[in-house]
C-alpha cells in the first residue's frame, strides 16, 4: 500500500484489488479508470488501486470546442485516452500530465522561457509595487502570504531577474536617466564645496567600489532611484554594473 498526504488527509493507493478489498469489501470499483468519476475507486494499468479526487476537462481548442477528460488520483494526473497508461509509483508532481517527473517547484524555478504572467510580475516590480501586490496583480489570487511566497521564488530565478533588469533599464532610459549622469551627480557632491564631508565621503566610496578600486563586504542600507522598492527587488535587480550605477546611499540621497 501506498500513502500520499494532501492538505493533512492521507490517500490510500492500493497493491491490487484483494488488498482493497480487506479494507473496502462493498465499495464498487471502476475497472477501467478512464471512467472513474471523482471519489469513485478505480483499477490502474499495472492492478493498483486508488481514488478519483478530480474528474475535468481539458480544452484543446477554443474554435472547434473539443475536449479531453482527465481524472487526478494520489498517484498523479492522467488524460482518460486509450493511449494514457495510469501505472508506476507516486509521481512527485501529481498535477502534471507530462512524463517529467519534477516538482511544481522545481519546474517553476528551471523553466527557462518566461511565461505571460511572469511578464507582468516582472513589470509590477521594476514599477516599485511590493513582491506580494506584484503577484496578485498578474496571478489569480487574493491570498497574500500565498503572494509573497511564490513571488519570491519567481526573484529567485535568473529569467525573472532578466526581466526586471530590462524593465529598470527602460524605465531609466525614459527617464533620460544614464550611468553617466549618476556618476556626474556624485561627482557634483564630491565637488560641492557646501557638501557635508560624510556625503563626500560616501560618495568617494561609491565611485571607488564602481571603477572596482574598492572592495569591501560591508552591507549598507541603499535605496534605488525610484520610491519604492524594497530589498527583495533590489537583491532581484542585482547582477552586473547596471544595479551599482541605478543605487545610490540614503547619505548621498540626502
Amino acid at each position: 500500500m501506498l500513502v500520499r498526504k494532501i492538505k493533512n488527509v492521507e490517500h490510500r493507493v492500493y497493491d491490487d484489488e484483494k488488498e482493497f478489498r480487506q479494507y473496502c469489501p462493498d465499495v464498487k470499483l471502476t475497472r477501467n479508470w478512464r471512467d472513474g468519476t471523482e471519489s469513485s475507486w478505480v483499477t490502474t494499468d499495472d492492478g493498483k488501486v486508488c481514488q478519483v479526487l478530480k474528474r475535468g476537462e481539458l480544452r484543446n481548442s477554443q474554435s472547434t470546442g473539443v475536449c479531453n477528460h482527465y481524472v487526478r488520483t494520489a498517484i498523479g494526473s492522467f488524460v482518460c485516452r486509450d493511449g494514457v497508461k495510469m501505472e508506476g509509483e507516486l509521481r512527485k508532481n501529481m498535477y502534471s500530465f507530462g512524463s517529467d517527473d519534477t516538482s511544481l517547484y522545481q519546474q517553476k524555478i528551471h523553466r527557462k522561457k518566461p511565461t505571460r504572467r511572469e511578464f507582468l510580475f516582472a513589470k509590477y516590480v521594476a514599477q516599485g509595487d511590493g513582491i506580494a501586490d506584484a503577484f496578485m496583480k498578474a496571478y489569480p489570487t487574493n491570498n497574500e502570504k500565498y503572494a509573497d511566497y511564490q513571488g519570491k521564488i519567481l526573484l529567485s530565478t535568473e529569467r525573472i531577474k532578466g526581466l526586471i533588469r530590462e524593465e529598470v533599464e527602460k524605465v531609466l532610459h525614459e527617464a533620460e536617466i544614464t550611468p553617466l549622469y549618476l556618476l556626474e551627480k556624485m561627482k557634483s557632491v564630491v565637488d560641492n564645496g557646501d557638501a557635508q564631508d560624510k556625503d563626500k565621503i560616501q560618495a568617494i566610496k561609491t565611485l571607488m567600489q564602481i571603477s572596482g578600486m574598492m572592495e569591501t563586504d560591508k552591507r549598507t542600507e541603499s535605496v534605488t532611484l525610484f520610491q519604492g522598492f524594497t530589498k527583495d527587488q533590489l537583491n532581484a535587480i542585482q547582477g552586473g554594473n547596471s544595479k551599482k550605477l541605478i543605487e545610490a546611499s540614503r547619505e548621498v540621497e540626502k
